[in-house]
């Protein structure tokens, strides 16, 4: 979302000058194409930043001066935060909050440690941005400032991904979907929270009812799954495909059938449901984070870790027909244009920052970035 957002400034006479400060190396999703730089404080994944990052930042900021610090996910939050008290020139922070907590044991210790600390900060800030109102109202009840809150939904490029059913040969040359079997998609980096082996179990119940359709597994570290996951992606035998990392996603999502969504925490917006819709793609989602609110009655919502209540809604679509398919997919698409286009969503962040400059027109925003562009870009 923050690589759109940049991009989404160029080239505007009232866009503003961006320049990113990624923690970690800034990995393959940079903002290519735009003239946004973009810096990187090289921080260890996993450890404590070095003396050396913290001096990067320093020297950054103060190099840079922006009057906007914007925080992006937790980490960068504090980074920006620190940056602040550091470079006594630089302007207001804001944060960006992208992760519901409806459970906070499901969480790392360093995550836990970090909101304690971000609850204790957070009345410091000018705005916390939330791009889901269920992850706001989570964080408010943990103790962050709850008059600092301000929703901005992800916003999604309608031209980039639009419905386009000829995209069906694309999708079924590159991951060997055959002719006839409807197509369901699961799209997100293979993590515990995005829950595959709930997803996987759920389409091998449907299969197993006699319905036709073939699972496509999609993301970074899919193509080197854990060992249960493996398992279960095996009982399927050639009813999937699964594939790594992609760059390529909005030229053959059209040509999905349906996607499915299994995560079982942590998702606030997910961005692959504004996309898949956007496509006119309808979508099978698990009731995390904002999900229900986003897809409405243009799909199915089914609560966490519940395979059959899965398996369920995918039967209940596929027994649709592809008229019912397409008028979900039709449904879906009229949702994102109408509340989730880009253009929109950025003027409310041009907004905002202009707000918080008092109605000045033109400023520099330095964006405070957890972890790699891959992590910011993908979902």
């Amino acid at each position: 979302m923050l690589r759109k957002l940049v991009g989404h400034s160029d080239g505007r006479t009232d866009a503003l000058s961006h320049a990113i400060v990624s923690l970690l190396p800034p990995g393959a999703f940079s903002p290519v194409g735009t003239r946004c730089p973009v810096y990187s404080l090289y921080m260890p994944r996993g450890r404590l930043p070095s003396i050396s990052s913290l001096m990067r930042l320093l020297r950054i900021t103060n190099r840079l001066r922006p009057e906007i610090l914007q925080g992006w996910m937790y980490h960068g939050n504090l980074a920006a935060s620190l940056a602040s008290i550091v470079s006594p020139g630089a302007g207001p922070v804001l944060w960006n909050v992208r992760h519901s907590l409806a459970d906070a044991s499901v969480e790392t210790r360093t995550t836990r440690a970090l909101l304690a600390l971000s609850a204790r900060l957070s009345s410091r800030t000018a705005a916390i941005l939330y791009n889901s109102q269920t992850a706001a109202r989570q964080h408010e009840r943990i103790g962050f400032d709850p008059a600092r809150s301000v929703y901005i939904p992800n916003g999604f490029d309608c031209t980039a991904y639009h419905p386009d059913k000829a995209r069906r040969a694309l999708l079924s040359n590159l991951f060997a979907v055959p002719d006839g079997r409807t197509c369901v998609a699961v799209i997100g980096r293979c993590h515990p929270m995005k829950d595959h082996v709930s997803a996987v179990e759920a389409a091998r119940r449907v299969i197993d009812s006699g319905r036709n359709i073939h699972l496509l597994l999609v993301g970074p570290g899919m193509d080197s799954p854990p060992s249960d996951l493996r398992s279960a992606i095996a009982s399927l035998g050639d009813r999937i495909t699964v594939v790594g990392a992609r760059t390529d996603v909005a030229d053959w999502l059209p040509g999905v059938d349906m996607l499915m969504l299994s995560s079982a925490w942590g998702e606030a917006f997910p961005n692959i449901l504004g996309e898949a819709m956007a496509c006119g793609v309808p979508c099978v989602a698990t009731n995390v984070g904002d999900s229900s609110l986003v897809i409405e009655d243009t799909g199915l919502i089914v609560p966490p870790c519940d395979p059959d209540a899965l398996s369920q809604a995918l039967t209940r679509m596929y027994d649709g027909g592809p008229t019912e398919l397409a008028r979900r997919g039709m449904a879906a698409r009229r949702r994102v244009e109408e509340n989730f286009e880009l253009g929109a969503i950025a003027a409310r962040y041009r907004r905002l920052y202009q707000s918080v400059l008092h109605g000045s027109r033109t400023s520099t925003q330095l964006s405070a970035q957890n972890a790699s562009q891959a992590q910011a870009a993908l979902p």
